[in-house]
């Protein structure tokens, strides 16, 4: 699903700015 796919890779962006934090 093109949702679910947009999402993840929403979560993985997030995921990586407060890793970098």
């Amino acid at each position: 699903m093109f949702f679910s796919a947009a999402l993840r890779a929403r979560a993985a962006g997030v995921a990586a700015h407060w890793r970098g934090v």
